[in-house]
C-alpha cells in the first residue's frame, strides 16, 4: 500500500503468487505479454509492513528503483477469505516486473488472497 513502510524478504515466489502472476499476465494490458519471460527468474524482495499481501519484486537479482515510473501490465479485483474487498495491481518499472500491489477497497487490515478463479480480472 502506497505510503506504508517495506520489509525486506528475500525468497522465491510461493506457488499462489507464480500463478497470479501468470494470469495476470496472460489477462492484462497488451504489452504485458512482452514480461512473461522474466517470471522464470521473479523472486521477492520483500512485503509490505500493513499486513496486505503486496510484495515487491526482482528479476535475475534485479530490482527497480522504487520512485522509477511504472507501467501498470495488469488488474484484478476480488473479496478475501477475511472478507475484505480488494484490488490488484501488476507494475513494471525499468522493463522489469517489480510489483505486485495489492489494495483495500475498505476499511481492511492484514488479509488473504482467495483462490485465483474468485478473482476478477479487469
Amino acid at each position: 500500500m502506497k505510503g506504508s513502510g517495506r520489509i525486506p524478504e528475500f525468497r522465491d515466489l510461493t506457488d499462489p503468487e507464480r500463478l497470479l502472476l501468470e494470469r495476470l499476465l496472460v489477462q492484462g494490458t497488451p504489452g504485458a505479454q512482452a514480461y512473461a519471460e522474466q517470471l522464470a527468474h521473479v523472486t521477492v524482495v520483500s512485503r509490505c509492513s500493513c499486513g496486505c499481501p503486496t510484495i515487491d519484486l526482482a528479476v535475475r537479482g534485479q530490482a527497480a528503483l522504487a520512485g522509477s515510473p511504472s507501467e501498470i501490465l495488469a488488474e484484478a479485483s476480488g473479496v478475501s477469505p477475511e472478507k475484505v474487498q480488494f484490488g490488484i495491481l501488476l507494475h513494471a518499472r525499468a522493463g522489469l516486473l517489480s510489483e505486485l500491489e495489492v489494495y483495500c477497497m475498505d476499511a481492511g487490515g492484514a488479509f488473504t488472497l482467495p483462490e485465483i478463479d474468485r478473482m476478477e480480472f479487469l
